[in-house]
Parts: C-alpha cells; sequence; structure tokens
C-alpha cells in the first residue's frame, strides 16, 4: 500500500517504472476480504462500521486540506473550480465502510424472514449507497470482490474462480481499451495504467489464511491501521507538495 501510494504521489520524482503500479494491486482486495472476515468476527456490526465511516470522514478533511493548501482544486479540463477535486484524494476508509454496509444490508435479507416492506425499505437502501461506493476509491472493483468473498466465503475454490473470472475480464476491458481508442499509449502503458486485472494476485495471501487472528490481541494491534493510514498519506502528500 505505502509503495502503491509513493508510486502515484512520487513515482515521477523517483522515476519509478511503471510496473511497479501493479505490485499494490492485491491490497484493496485484502482488505476487503478481512472486512468480510471482521463483519462474521466482530462484537459489534454498528461499531465496526462507525470506526471505519469516522476514519473516512477523517480522510476527506485531510485530503479537503491539503488540497486547499496545495491549491489542487482545479479541474485541469476545465481550468474552473470543482468541488470533486476539492475531496479527491486516497480514503480507503469509505470504501471499506460502503461495501461494509452494503453486505450488512444484503445479509440481513438473506438470513432474515422479513415483511414485505422492510424487504422493499432495504433493497431501496442498496440501490440509494450504490453510487456513492461507485465513487469511493476503487469502489466498484472493490464491490464486486466483497461479493465474491461474502457469496462464497470459506470456499477458497469458489472464491478462486470468481476473482479469476473478474480478473480476466478486467484484462480484456484493458486490451479493448487499447485496441479500440487512438492515442492511449503503448500496450505496456495501458496495460500498467488500467490495472485492476492484477487484483488475482490476492488470491494466494488467502490461501494462506489459517482464520486466526494475528498478532496477541494487544489493542495497539487492532487499532494500528486507523492510525498509520492518515499519518503515512499526510507525510506523503507532503513530500508530494515539496518536490
Amino acid at each position: 500500500m505505502v509503495i502503491d501510494h509513493i508510486n502515484i504521489y512520487l513515482g515521477n520524482v523517483l522515476h519509478l517504472p511503471l510496473w511497479v503500479s501493479l505490485l499494490g494491486r492485491f491490497v484493496a482486495p485484502l482488505f476487503i476480504f478481512f472486512i468480510i472476515e471482521g463483519f462474521y468476527y466482530t462484537h459489534s456490526r454498528q461499531k465496526y462500521f462507525l470506526r471505519l465511516f469516522v476514519g473516512g470522514v477523517l480522510m476527506y478533511g485531510i485530503n479537503l486540506l491539503s488540497n486547499i493548501l496545495m491549491n489542487n482544486t482545479t479541474n485541469p479540463y476545465t481550468k474552473q473550480f470543482d468541488v470533486f477535486y476539492l475531496f479527491q484524494g486516497q480514503n480507503i476508509f469509505m470504501t471499506l465502510a460502503l461495501v461494509l454496509l452494503w453486505i450488512w444490508i444484503l445479509d440481513t435479507m438473506i438470513v432474515n424472514h422479513l415483511h414485505i416492506a422492510r424487504y422493499t425499505m432495504l433493497i431501496i437502501a442498496l440501490v440509494v449507497i450504490m453510487p456513492f461506493i461507485i465513487i469511493s476509491e476503487g469502489g466498484p472493483y472493490e464491490l464486486v470482490m466483497g461479493l465474491i468473498f461474502y457469496l462464497f466465503r470459506g470456499n477458497f475454490k469458489r472464491i478462486s474462480m470468481g476473482v479469476t473470472i473478474f480478473s480476466i475480464l478486467l484484462f480484456v476491458h484493458a486490451l479493448m481499451t487499447y485496441f479500440g481508442q487512438v492515442e492511449v499509449g503503448s500496450l505496456y502503458q495501458t496495460l500498467t495504467f488500467d490495472d485492476e486485472y492484477m487484483m488475482i494476485t490476492v488470491l494466494p495471501f488467502i490461501y494462506l489464511y489459517n482464520g486466526q487472528r494475528g498478532g496477541n490481541g494487544q489493542k495497539w494491534q487492532k487499532n494500528l491501521f486507523y492510525y498509520f493510514y492518515p499519518i503515512h498519506l499526510i507525510i506523503i502528500y507532503i513530500l508530494s507538495n515539496i518536490f
């Protein structure tokens, strides 16, 4: 993850090769995998969601401040202020929170015998949340991964098939982008830019998962990522502005 973020913001300065972007494509799917695992293991799904959601709101604030201070609020095409660019930046917290909420609602519909009125309300909730997932960081891809990990949980063979098929479709899409459009660069440039097909590299890590919690259960280990994620991005944002 750190390498991926360094590549995004400092890759040109460090003259990193284009293939570096491929190295981190397993990270977000692995986060999603453990979000689904956490969905079943957590003592409170509500607190689990709120931790991620609050982290997402915090990251929006950090991105907002960073873009204002660095004057990254102008659309490079229209040369005008764009509110979307005001909040641009990394925010996997919000993606994880929204995917968790979507899966939670879906699970409620599948597991429980609901009255038609509540069932309808939950379907509406799924539809309402969908656009927010689509515009979140990697949202469409991670939602598909979340569905695969949720529906096939505990069955590595089916998870492998689902992830492989999805990755092949994304690879075909990348090829279609290259062969179907003009001035998109070389095939190498296209495949290292439209590179979500490399999410297939998450499979070895899932295979090695033994279903046990890592570490010794201390609170700092549980909360480490919640602190590390924003801190390392703040440092990278500052370095990006300096260089």
